[in-house]
């Protein structure tokens, strides 16, 4: 058995390095002048290699002493859970850092491109006080109404690794 980017401590496995995917999606931000960085992610156990997407926001923010806030919550399982509990993140951030700009690390591109939609269906457009980077580089990122920023993850490279091990 191999896997892809999962829990992995019983099987082959061939990860992303999701810890610098998520210092430079943090840094990108940082740089961008966002005057607070939030990460929303799913409850990830530390086992599962995605964990190390915390950890790297984490890190940097620390390393930096920036103002963040790390959002770890049930996500949902379908799309429909999914916009309601990003919906109703977005609307906490709304109320917690109006009039600031907010750097926004999605744990991956469909997270944020259903972010970038709920801040279209309130605002009519990208409000100039968010940035918003997603996780990798799926085809969502391109297809959305504005293309998102993402972090790129080889697949090419991933799925030839995962062939060879189990070759």
């Amino acid at each position: 058995v191999v896997t892809i980017e999962r829990e992995d401590p019983c099987t082959c496995s061939v990860n992303s390095d999701n810890y610098m995917g998520a210092v430079q999606a943090t840094s990108l931000l940082y740089k961008n002048g966002c005057e607070i960085l939030i990460h929303i992610n799913d409850k990830v156990s530390p086992k599962n290699p995605a964990y190390k997407r915390i950890e790297g926001f984490a890190d940097i923010c620390r390393e930096h002493h920036l103002e963040h806030e790390l959002i770890l919550a049930d996500l949902g399982k379908s799309y429909e859970e999914n916009v309601a509990a990003i919906g109703q993140i977005l609307d906490g951030i709304e109320q917690r850092y109006a009039g600031r700009k907010k750097g926004i690390f999605l744990a991956n591109d469909t997270y944020a491109n259903i972010f970038l939609n709920l801040l279209f269906r309130r605002y009519g457009k990208l409000p100039a006080d968010h940035q918003i980077i997603g996780f990798d580089d799926s085809p969502i990122a391109r297809g959305s109404i504005l293309p998102i920023s993402t972090v790129g993850q080889q697949a090419d490279k991933i799925a030839g690794e995962a062939m060879e091990l189990l070759v």
